[in-house]
């Protein structure tokens, strides 16, 4: 199955998707101005003044560690001067790396942070390895988020495949969804076997669960995205390396069904997309501000980062609600990879702070988002 760079989907003017996961037209929710914000202000670009050298790079996903700190992950990395990434090789690149950042007022942008580095600290080093079976130049590993379970810590990863002689902003194939654990105290990541002996515990057809993680009253939940559509699966956290546990939630309350009660079922089954219009990566977290859930993402391929709440994980959620629309100054730019890191947020999540990624620049920006 192919698919479209991190945006993970790629809308044409004809309304067609190259990023397809299911026969069958996908659903676009309503989006509109939010009444929630009081003000934005863009922090600019992160992790820029770095010691390894590191000058490119987008996903900027971020998993709380034990300590006050957080293991901040990003997708292919650039190291030294670059014009743009597209149309660059990455077979000389690492398909992975990360920092750690400690807890920190980041209302004038992140500036404590470490990169995980290689035995001569002078290079960023890969967080996900490759295997000896796959190739840099055709395979990619990109770390999405995760999860710390005791002394373990666990991250859901992209395995994509290249096609030969396509940029892989325009298209690859997505192989499936992994998971990789590694002991917190030193972060050496090992990628699990699935049941039938691949790495993807989740396939190319199957929703990308682990997008998003969250531990909270006795179980793991991960949300994935099929189509645009967003679904959620859970199991409990001694559970969590095996697939036969993990339970998928086929029915839930909607806007226009609110009393809907939320059912799982061990089989998935495409029947309770919580929201839609998401291009893959996002957020949803519990605001204690708002006293409800809040998911943060990018619309679509239209260069607005939305939020939309709920008084429930599973719902039911609202419409999206523009936050934030980047400025383009340049009429190719265009802006992926939308969502909070809650682990920031101050004033009990009145203020947030949320990261994005500019295809002209590829590197994550932070804006901070005051809610009213």
């Amino acid at each position: 199955m192919t698919s479209s760079r991190r945006s993970f989907l790629k809308v044409t003017v004809a309304g067609l998707l190259s990023r397809v996961w299911l026969t069958g037209k996908p659903v676009y929710g309503q989006t509109g101005q939010s009444t929630l914000v009081d003000s934005v202000r863009n922090l600019g670009s992160q992790f820029q003044n770095n010691e390894v050298g590191a000058t490119g790079f987008d996903g900027a996903t971020s998993t709380p560690l034990p300590g006050d700190r957080a293991l901040w992950m990003f997708g292919d990395t650039v190291e030294g001067p670059f014009k743009s990434i597209r149309g660059l090789s990455l077979a000389d690149k690492l398909s992975n790396s990360a920092a750690i950042v400690p807890a920190q007022d980041a209302s004038h942008g992140i500036q404590q942070f470490h990169f995980l580095a290689q035995p001569d600290a002078k290079k960023p080093r890969q967080l996900v390895l490759f295997a000896p079976d796959e190739d840099p130049s055709i395979h990619r590993v990109w770390p999405m988020h995760g999860v710390c379970i005791g002394e373990y810590i666990y991250l859901f990863y992209h395995r994509i495949s290249l096609i030969e002689g396509v940029d892989v902003f325009d298209n690859f194939k997505l192989d499936g969804m992994g998971i990789a654990q590694a002991k917190t105290s030193d972060l050496v990541f090992e990628r699990l076997v699935a049941p039938d002996g691949t790495r993807e515990f989740w396939k190319e057809n199957e929703p990308t669960f682990g997008v998003f993680v969250e531990q909270r009253d006795g179980y793991v939940y991960l949300w994935g995205s099929l189509l645009t559509g967003m679904f959620l699966a859970r199991t409990r956290p001694t559970a969590i390396t095996d697939l036969d546990s993990y339970e998928y939630l086929v029915a839930a309350p909607t806007a226009s069904n609110p009393d809907v009660e939320p059912r799982w079922s061990k089989t998935f089954q495409p029947t309770a997309s919580l929201f839609d219009s998401v291009p893959n990566e996002m957020s949803a977290a519990y605001n204690s501000h708002l006293g409800k859930y809040v998911a943060v993402h990018s619309y679509l391929t239209e260069n607005k980062i939305v939020l939309r709440t709920a008084p429930q994980l599973f719902g039911p959620w609202s419409d999206a609600q523009v936050v934030f629309t980047p400025e383009r100054q340049q009429e190719t730019e265009s802006f992926y990879a939308a969502k909070e890191h809650p682990e920031l947020a101050r004033e009990n999540g009145r203020i947030m702070y949320i990261t994005f990624v500019n295809t002209a620049t590829y590197v994550p920006q932070l804006i901070e988002l005051t809610l009213k």
